[in-house]
C-alpha cells in the first residue's frame, strides 16, 4: 500500500483529496475510501485517477499490486506480437540468431565458447533462413 500512496502523492504533486476527487469528477469520500483506506485500492478508481491526471493506468495498477509488472510487459508485447506478419517474425528471429552468432564467434576468437563445426552448421543456417527472407 505504501508503493501506491507514495505513487499516488507523486502523480498529484501534493494535490489534497478534495482537489483529486474535483479533478475526478467525484466525491472525495470516494477518493478516501478507494484510494487511501482501501488495500488493495480500487482498480475501477486507480484507473479514473490516472486518466484524470494523463498517466499511465498501468503504473498504477502496478503500483496497487494490482498487477505484477511481468503481467503488464507481458500484455503490452503480446499486441505487436499478434498484428507483426509472419514475414516480420521469421526477419526478427533472423536478426537475433545472426546477433547470437557473431557473439559467439567474438567469444570464439577467445577461446572462450562454441567449437569450431558447430560454428559452421550455424553458419549454414543462417544462410538458409536468409534464403527464406529474400
Amino acid at each position: 500500500m505504501e508503493r501506491f500512496l507514495a505513487w499516488r502523492d507523486h502523480v498529484a504533486s501534493g494535490d489534497s483529496e478534495r482537489a483529486i476527487a474535483a479533478r475526478m469528477g467525484i466525491g472525495n469520500n470516494r477518493v478516501g475510501r478507494h484510494l487511501r483506506e482501501s488495500d488493495p485500492p480500487v482498480a475501477e478508481t486507480v484507473i479514473d485517477f490516472a486518466r484524470a491526471y494523463g498517466v499511465n493506468p498501468v503504473d498504477g495498477l502496478v503500483a496497487a499490486g494490482l498487477l505484477t509488472r511481468d503481467e503488464a510487459l507481458r500484455a503490452a508485447a503480446s499486441e505487436p506480437l499478434r498484428a507483426a506478419t509472419g514475414l516480420q517474425l521469421l526477419d526478427e528471429l533472423a536478426r537475433r540468431e545472426k546477433e547470437r552468432l557473431r557473439r559467439s564467434e567474438t567469444a570464439d576468437d577467445t577461446g572462450t565458447e562454441a567449437s569450431p563445426p558447430k560454428r559452421k552448421r550455424w553458419r549454414r543456417d543462417i544462410d538458409i533462413s536468409e534464403g527464406l527472407l529474400t
